[in-house]
């Protein structure tokens, strides 16, 4: 299927097609106008180059393919006055496109094997070319299209560069990171008393009161911690109980007299919380590989 407009520049340069490569750079040609440029002329020398507007035309100019073994032709974007230089250079059969833009230098490039999409045939446009939504597809990618997604690119880069540097400048941030800690800190015991929030515990028995006689009744409520032959990691001994949260046997309260020296008495190997291997060190070096 032709181009749009295709057919009828075709047939205004046949006669001046000698080669497959002449008639593959007409159909690039044809690309870049499609894309909305405009050619100025051939060679790489602007006439003019300091205009403020050049004009241009849909027509190959007149000495386009006078050089068998290079092309170059010159365009203009009327929309903003840009100008672009398209060099190619035929190698073995193939088409080595350069684009460049201008103003600020930015080129790409793509090769394409003129026999691929060329017949020989020049009786009709259709008989011409094979597969020519192909190529101007190829085109369409690599070349005119493809400079314009780079300056976009480029575009946002620097619009996202100047949010971030606007943001640190005023010291805001549009979002607030929890401070980092350490995985070497050992975190404070968390408690079982009343109330809720983080690190609250419910009561071993929220059913009501221990029952001696009600052995093994925590393990059936489903919302009570301890038991069962896994260590529970929030539930280590605290002082003045043994594990599971019975009390430590000893003089009960009152027993022993004002000002009296008493040593509490226990099983040996209960050692009371917090362990002293886990403080903190001062300054809050925490970090053993400081």
């Amino acid at each position: 299927m032709a181009l749009l407009g295709f057919e009828l520049l075709f047939l205004s340069v046949r006669e001046q097609i000698q080669s497959n490569d002449d008639a593959a750079m007409a159909a690039v040609h044809w690309n870049l106008i499609f894309n909305g440029l405009k050619c100025c002329g051939a060679g790489d020398t602007w006439p003019n180059a300091q205009s403020e507007s050049h004009h241009g035309s849909e027509a190959l100019p007149s000495g386009w393919n006078h050089d068998s073994s290079i092309y170059t032709l010159r365009y203009v974007d009327p929309s903003s006055n840009r100008t672009y230089l398209m060099k190619a250079l035929t190698m073995d059969g193939s088409l080595i496109l350069n684009l460049v833009r201008c103003f600020d230098e930015k080129a790409v490039s793509t090769t394409i094997r003129s026999r691929d999409y060329v017949t020989g045939n020049k009786d009709s446009v259709e008989s011409a070319y094979r597969a020519l939504s192909v190529l101007n597809s190829q085109l369409d990618k690599q070349l005119y299209k493809r400079l314009v997604d780079i300056e976009t690119g480029q575009k946002s880069a620097r619009a996202s560069a100047s949010d971030t540097s606007a943001r640190t400048s005023t010291g805001h941030s549009s979002r607030h990171d929890p401070p980092e800690r350490s995985p070497l800190i050992v975190e404070p015991p968390r408690r079982s008393g009343g109330g809720s929030g983080v690190g609250y515990i419910p009561p071993r028995n929220p059913l009501g009161p221990n029952d001696p006689f009600n052995i093994g009744g925590a393990d059936l409520d489903p919302f009570g911690r301890g038991g069962g032959m896994f260590m529970d990691p929030r539930n280590f001994p605290r002082p003045g109980f043994f594990p599971g949260g019975q009390p430590q046997p000893g003089f009960p309260p009152g027993s022993v007299p004002p000002g009296a020296r008493f040593d509490p008495v226990g099983p040996p190997g209960v050692r009371p919380q917090p362990d002293p291997d886990h403080e903190r060190r001062p300054d809050g070096y925490d970090d053993m590989f400081m």
